[in-house]
């Protein structure tokens, strides 16, 4: 699938992209001692954030920034049309998983659910009836998508259903895009491989051997040989032998679940860069957008329980 012609959402996107934080934006809040000060600062930076309370919880401030994302989600959805609608709403499917998940959680541990989820009142309105749904079984039988439902019904642990959503979401949107277009699969299918290897390192370094069946479906830069090698890993030195002759090899540094966010992250801004617009850099768009949202979240919290600044910044995905 090619380019998408709409000059005024080509421009848009340009704006939108220009208004996120700069790194100097957030090395500002880094160096902030109260959250009232940093909170302060960041509303000056992110005028959509000016009602958000100078003492907001973190409940607060990841809902806010949610609004953000979901009001981008909404502009970008009014220019697509036909294949590329229809692409764009399976890749944002993953946002109805984590709002489902955010449900279930809730009436798991709490035994109620949250009635002013956001993603519900402006974009997954079919989610609504789950929100007044007060036992676990009649939340499973409301949950729309069926493949959703199964999973939900069929697993027997957290683990379980967290990989299963996790397999299918990314195994059913690789089939919707697969031939369609190069540059998002490219992005997909990297991410997936990055995925694969971040979860078999896991395996062996806490149970001493992978379970193939809780990988995702795909390999593209690496193979099942490579799988085999990062089951003798150990640390992360072991890793990266694992990983020699592969384009990864020089991703792992200190934390591999940091290291690899960097990576897709870097990946997204030069896809975003593009002049071209496509459905590629659309998606880039929102893996930014992400990005900026778990740095402040990284940032305020560090702030809010006293954590240095050096390891505040280590923890920020730039």
């Amino acid at each position: 699938m090619g380019t998408i012609t709409s000059p005024s959402l080509n421009s848009k996107l340009k704006v939108m992209y220009s208004e996120k934080l700069k790194k100097d934006d957030l090395e500002d809040l880094i160096k902030q001692n109260t959250i009232k000060d940093a909170l302060i600062i960041l509303k000056s930076k992110i005028p959509s954030l000016e009602d958000l309370p100078n003492n907001a919880s973190r409940i607060e401030l990841e809902d806010s920034l949610d609004n953000i994302l979901i009001y981008d989600i909404k502009k970008i959805l009014k220019y697509l049309q036909g294949k590329n609608k229809e692409i764009f709403e399976q890749y944002i499917l993953k946002y109805k998983i984590e709002t489902i998940k955010k449900l279930y959680e809730d009436l798991s541990v709490l035994n109620l659910n949250m009635t002013n989820n956001y993603w519900i009142q402006n974009l997954f309105t079919d989610l609504k009836t789950l929100v007044t749904t007060t036992k676990k079984d009649d939340f499973i039988e409301k949950i729309p998508e069926k493949n959703i439902k199964d999973i939900f019904a069929n697993s027997n642990s957290d683990f379980e259903r967290e990989n299963k959503l996790d397999k299918y979401y990314f195994e059913n949107f690789l089939k919707t895009i697969k031939g369609k277009n190069k540059k998002l699969e490219d992005l997909l299918k990297t991410q997936i491989d990055l995925l694969n290897i971040l979860w078999a390192y896991r395996c062996a370094k806490y149970y001493g051997v992978i379970n193939q069946d809780i990988l995702i479906n795909c390999f593209y830069k690496i193979d099942l040989n490579i799988i085999k090698k990062i089951e003798n890993s150990n640390n992360l030195d072991d890793l990266k032998q694992s990983l020699e002759g592969t384009i990864y090899k020089d991703i792992i540094q200190n934390d591999i679940e940091i290291d690899i966010k960097r990576f897709l992250y870097k990946k997204s801004k030069k896809t975003f860069r593009n002049e071209m617009l496509d459905l590629s850099m659309i998606i880039s768009y929102l893996k930014i957008l992400e990005t900026e949202k778990e740095n402040i979240v990284t940032i305020i919290e560090g702030i809010r329980y006293k954590m240095p600044s050096e390891n505040i910044q280590r923890k920020i995905i730039i």
